[in-house]
């Protein structure tokens, strides 16, 4: 773990957990949300690694912060160490953020409640209609479990089909939902996409630095009027988000979902509403400089 981060005597601390985390771009924005509300907080990001973790649940025990969020790979280790989940940590079987319930730690994930209020935000119309999801791993299944909710029919795309298989059968025994495990080559992107609303990109890839990556085949033509949607947000317009443009089409990287879910989070510790216009300025004035001063390296 990492001991160089001093923590402030005055203020109410909340930690980011992860490893590696100096990417993260939530200390700035959870910092100025709580700045504009005048609240007693500072949010930190500290490297906790994996056998670390337990002596970091214990930090929070002793009150020493006051919250967490938990990122990767700590999602699914930390639940054994918390007293509690709720409903939707539960379902998924991964915990984003850590608060407390007297003198209870209680997981929590917000992540498919933030996935769909951003894309409310957006106004996509997506209700019970088909949905391509790339990914197969924690972020997928969030976005899964969220369209599942709605009626949708989730048409998954992943490079172990494998993996896919269990996760399609998880989902679907958990929900009653349909869910298609389809292979990941042109071919069968170019069968499954066809009637998709909406397409989702639950992996890394166009991720920075890998920036001119991309889950879409460029070979496969895109279904007339479908959104794109990348919870990539670094870079904020995504090789996926390019493609979708050059073909008319609308699409979004994750920043809003990154805000969305922080917002939840940031209710859950403090009991109040953070404006989500300051959140995303920050965020995205965070991402502008990082981006200037990659750059700007040699």
């Amino acid at each position: 773990m990492d001991q160089g981060l001093s923590l402030s005597e005055e203020l109410q601390t909340i930690a980011l957990l992860g490893y590696p985390i100096a990417h993260s771009i939530s200390p700035t924005m959870h910092n100025a949300a709580f700045a504009a509300l005048g609240l007693d907080f500072e949010y930190l990001a500290i490297d906790v690694a994996a056998h670390d973790l337990p002596a970091a649940i214990d930090r929070l025990r002793s009150g020493e912060w006051q919250g967490a969020n938990v990122t990767i790979p700590h999602k699914q280790a930390v639940i054994e160490l918390l007293d509690a989940l709720t409903e939707s940590a539960a379902t998924l079987g991964a915990v984003n953020t850590i608060f407390r319930d007297g003198d209870q730690l209680i997981g929590d994930n917000t992540d498919l409640a933030g996935f769909l209020a951003d894309l409310k935000e957006n106004t996509i119309n997506f209700e019970g209609k088909p949905v391509l999801v790339f990914g197969t791993g924690g972020s997928a299944r969030a976005v899964a479990f969220a369209l599942l909710q709605h009626g949708c029919e989730v048409r998954l795309l992943g490079r172990n089909v494998r993996v896919g298989a269990q996760l399609a059968g998880d989902i679907h025994c958990a929900t009653g939902g349909g869910v298609l495990n389809v292979d990941w080559t042109p071919i069968d992107l170019g069968e499954a996409s066809q009637g998709c609303v909406l397409a989702v990109n639950c992996t890394p890839l166009g991720m920075t630095p890998d920036i001119h990556s991309t889950p879409w085949f460029p070979v496969v033509p895109f279904p007339t009027g479908m959104f794109i949607y990348d919870l990539v947000y670094n870079p904020p317009v995504t090789k996926l988000v390019h493609q979708a443009h050059s073909h008319k089409l609308q699409g979004t990287g994750g920043l809003g979902m990154l805000v969305q879910q922080g917002a939840l989070a940031f209710e859950r510790w403090t009991g109040q509403k953070p404006s989500l216009h300051i959140m995303r300025a920050a965020a995205a004035s965070d991402l502008h400089v990082r981006s200037e001063q990659q750059l700007e390296a040699p």
